[in-house]
Formats: C-alpha cells, structure tokens, sequence
C-alpha cells in the first residue's frame, strides 16, 4: 500500500489557524481537502441554508414549478415514477409529500426491476396509468434517456417533467421539462453536482417559493426544511460528493434526522439499533440506505416508500420488521454472488485491466449485484461488472475506479447492449444474451485503452501527521468540524510514526480483525483493524500507524479509538 501524504506550506497553515482561530491540525484538513481561501473555509465549516442559492438558478426548474403549480391550481391528476434506489424513493416521497401538502393526492410507481427494468420504461408507465387519467407525469432519478417514452406521452396529450442527474447519451426532446445539472456546463455551480433527492428539495423550496408570490395560502403552512432529512438520505446514500450545496443539504438533514418526528423512520432507526441522539453519515451509508435499497433489489421498493409515507406507528414497525427481512435476505444473497464473483476474478481476470464476472444461476440476483461489483472494485482496485440471467439477456451493474469513465467505455460498447446508463463510476446495464462473451472482450479492451497508467499500487491519501500526544479528545473536535463526511469529503486518515504497541495484538471477532493499543503520553488508546489479522504487526519494534479516529461509546462512556487502515517498520 502507497501512502501518498500531503505537504503543507506553513504560511497557509498559519493564515488559516489565525484568521480562523482554528487549530493548525484543522487547518490542515481544510486544505487537504481542497480549500485554498478564507471564505470557502468559513462557509465549509459552518454551512447555512441560507447559502442555498435561488433554486430557480437551476436550469429548467423554474418551468417545472410552473407546470406544477398549475396542475396544483387545476387539481389534475399526477403520475410520479421514480427509481428503485434510495434516491429515487425518497425523492418520490418528498414530491408526494408536497404535493399531499398542496391538496393533491398523487399517485406513484416504481419499477419493479427484475420484470420492467430501470427507470422510465413503457412497462412501468403502462402500469401507471393503467385505469387512471392522467395529465402530468413526474419521473424522479430517471428520464433523462428515455425519448422513446417521452414520445409515447406526448401522443396522449401527457406532459412530462424529468427531474435527474444522470448523463445523456443523446439529444434530448424539447417537449420535456427538464431538471438535470449535466445537460448544460454548469461549471463551478455549487448545484452541478445534487443527486435527485438534493434536486426534489430545490422543486420544493421553488415551489413554495413561487406558490407563495402568487397567494397561495396553503404555501405559507410549509416549510422547506421539513424535507431536509429525506433529502440528506438521498444524498448521502447516492454518493455524490459532499461539497457546496451538497454538504448544506447533508450537514443540515443529519441534524434534522437526529431530531426525528417521522413514525417510518423512526421504525427504520429501531430496526437498524441507530443511536438517536446522533446520526452520522456512516449511519446513513450503512445501515439506513441498505436496508431501503433491499427492497428494491428484491423488487418490492412500494414497501419502502410506504413506510417513508405511514404516520401509524404500529403499520410503521411492520413495514419495518419487513424491511429488516429483506435486508437479511439481500445479505445472504450477496455473500453467495461474491463468493463466486471473485473466483471468477481470481481465475480468469488475474492478468487482465477490468473483470466482467456473470453466471447464470438463479441465485445471482441482478438486483444485488451492483453491491458486489462495488465491493470487487474496491478490493481488486480495477473497474468491475457483475451480471446475473434475466430472462433472455445479462442484467447488472459496473463500479469503476478514479480516472475511469465507464459511461464512455460503455458508449464504446452500446452495440452489444439492451441498455445502459448511469455515472461515470457506477452504470447499470443489460448486455444482450448471446453476446456477452463479447462484450465481456470489448470491455476490457476499452478499459485498457482509458488506463494507461491509472491503476498503479494500491494507495491512500494521508491528511497529516500528528505526534502521540495529538490523540486526544480536541482532535475529535477537530474531525467533527469536517464531517459529514462521504463521496468528494473523505474522512481524514492520520499518521503516528515511530510508535510501539503497549502489547501484542489481540484477534477478536472470528479471528479476521485485531485489536491493539498505543499510550498517548498519560493514557492508553485502544484500537481496530478490520480483516488484517493476516497481517498484525509487531510489538517490539517502532510502527507508523495510518488510521481513522472515531468516539466509542459504551456503557455510558465515550473513549478514543483508532481504526487502522494500514501499518508499516518505521524507516
């Protein structure tokens, strides 16, 4: 493993400690994370809602709050179809919500992945607006490629508004509204980069706005902030990067989370055992998110949507406790495809830029994949795609590595696919039947051509060295300062060197971590390594330690603990 550690110019070290009144620590965090002046840290470290810019900035936006209104003003009947993932469902719940707020009962669907695909396909629609008369149709985290389906409402008199931030792979129709970032430049726009969720937020906070200039009284009784918290689960779980709008949007829901009203959340939480008083991001990332998206990929996202939506506590914990076995099942489901996965990445991708791993047993469920081509690309550190049979075709997703776009291999590939789509490091595709040999060779074949020399050794980036005496709670406070943290604001990785262990590590767990500890100078700091028992160093000679710092609360007691992401001999 590569440590790639970061050089500070101390005059910008100092400028920030003073004219901040910040520690040096901190402000080596600011500026390992990118910030170069005054007023971008200042507005890192304390964002406010009120630095949220007009929503009618948005390209677009300002026509969809206008249709809408109108349809609010005519009472007309709205179709919402959103995506299967978090983002789509709690953007689909946010617009029901609002409109629930403006007077309108909405209807919704969400694509049942497995028999209707992704996103806004004819399947889904004709389901939608089956036995109802429509007028208006919404699609939430998806739309923006699907001109086949436009055309289809427009010959029925139906408008559409797409609310997306998915790329296009081709013109798109003047005929839609369209609320998507990546259809114009939009460089350096603190908005260019908001998930679906973060956008359904800025629909809400336009639409309010708007209702309001017209008189509309119902407008007055709502309050934006009321969707912040969905909003943040989006954004977080979604992975777009945590900055400008983004981290107001993330900083703001986690707090609004904390302080929860909402009955299906708070059988979420239950179900998930969350500390109340404080949800972290890694809350979100790792227990909330996956057990929402569970249901989706075991094609039953309404269950999901339908607990965001209840305010009856008791139906609440049953759509929960249903959740919770969805999530289990996904787990197993997922332990068996990566299993397999990686034996065939072992076996027959050792050697080559990318792996295409597929098989056609009905265990591989194309709706957990995507988990597993993550996990793949993560531990083998190369662009990697899972397919699993459905029907006549190969269904799955692909998870790239920094440098790689895969929605421009994927264009290099589009005559052996059925679809295909996403961002440039997570895609969804299907890849026809018959051709999937060949596809599985023109992949990595493209990948080879984008690589040159991307995928060098394993590295992590370190944020800074600190001295032994450093572990103490101020650093804690320190770290705080930055967070939320997630996709574009990591959370910092320090380093301890020329330090021994008080005493042999520890194997705990069944026998794949080890736990260890250091002194600080007056006090012990235990620590975590997660699946490095393999590797657990040695405690007679000096070590340079690379880790995470976190709080462990236990019986009422907070202590430091250090989570150890790599270790190494001390030069």
């Amino acid at each position: 493993m590569q440590w790639i550690e970061d050089q500070f110019e101390e005059s910008k070290v100092d400028f920030f400690s003073k004219e901040l009144n910040i520690s040096k620590v901190l402000s080596k965090f600011l500026i390992s994370s990118g910030i170069k002046i005054k007023s971008e840290a200042i507005s890192f470290l304390s964002p406010k809602l009120a630095n949220l810019t007009d929503p009618f900035d948005i390209n677009g936006l300002f026509d969809a709050v206008k249709r809408i209104h109108k349809a609010i003003e005519k009472n007309e009947n709205i179709l919402l179809v959103g995506d299967y993932d978090v983002d789509g469902i709690t953007s689909t719940v946010i617009i029901k919500k609002l409109l629930k707020d403006f007077g309108l009962k909405a209807k919704y669907v969400i694509p049942k992945r497995k028999d209707e695909g992704y996103g806004l396909t004819l399947e889904v629609l004709s389901r939608g607006l089956e036995n109802n008369k429509i007028q208006l149709v919404i699609a939430l985290d998806c739309g923006t490629n699907s001109q086949k389906e436009a055309k289809f409402l427009q010959d029925r008199n139906i408008d559409l508004i797409v609310v997306d931030h998915h790329q296009a792979k081709e013109r798109i129709s003047e005929n839609i509204i369209q609320v998507n970032p990546h259809l114009k430049e939009n460089k350096d726009k603190p908005w260019k980069f908001l998930c679906t969720a973060g956008l359904a937020f800025k629909l809400v906070h336009g639409l309010v706005k708007y209702s309001r200039e017209q008189g509309f009284q119902k407008a007055f009784q709502i309050d934006p902030k009321d969707f912040l918290s969905l909003s943040c689960l989006g954004t977080i779980a979604d992975l777009v990067p945590l900055n400008h709008e983004n981290r107001i949007i993330a900083f703001h829901g986690l707090r609004y989370l904390a302080k929860n009203k909402e009955s299906g959340l708070n059988a979420l939480f239950k179900e998930a055992k969350l500390n109340l008083s404080k949800i972290e991001s890694e809350d979100v990332s790792f227990k909330i998110a996956p057990r929402l998206n569970a249901c989706g990929r075991l094609d039953s996202p309404e269950v999901a949507v339908s607990l965001l939506m209840e305010k009856n506590d008791e139906t609440c914990s049953s759509l929960a406790k249903e959740i919770e076995t969805f999530n289990n099942e996904r787990k197993g489901i997922e332990t068996i495809i990566t299993q397999q996965a990686l034996l065939q990445a072992e076996q027959q991708f050792s050697k080559l830029p990318a792996v295409v791993a597929f098989e056609e047993s009905e265990k591989w469920n194309p709706g957990v994949v995507g988990i597993v081509a993550g996990k793949l690309a993560n531990l083998l550190n190369k662009p990697c795609v899972v397919l699993a049979k459905s029907g006549p075709d190969f269904k799955g997703s692909g998870r790239g590595v920094p440098g790689i776009n895969l929605v421009k291999c994927l264009e290099k590939c589009k005559h052996l696919l059925v679809q295909w789509g996403g961002h440039p490091a997570a895609v969804g595709l299907t890849v026809k039947g018959d051709l999937i040999r060949d596809f599985r060779k023109k992949f990595t074949e493209e990948i080879s051509k984008n690589l040159e020399n991307l995928l060098q050794e394993p590295s992590i980036k370190i944020s800074t060295n600190i001295e032994k005496q450093d572990l103490n709670f101020r650093l804690i406070q320190d770290l705080n300062r930055m967070a939320p943290f997630g996709q574009g604001n990591p959370e910092p990785i320090l380093t301890i060197k020329k330090i021994k262990l008080i005493h042999a590590p520890k194997k705990v767990g069944s026998g794949e971590h080890f736990q260890f500890t250091v002194n600080n100078g007056t006090d012990n700091i235990s620590g975590i390594a997660w699946n490095m028992a393999d590797r657990m160093p040695p405690v007679s000679d000096n070590l340079d330690l690379a880790f995470k710092l976190k709080i462990n609360s236990w019986n009422g007691r907070e202590r430091i603990q250090m989570i150890l992401e790599d270790w190494k001999l001390s030069d």
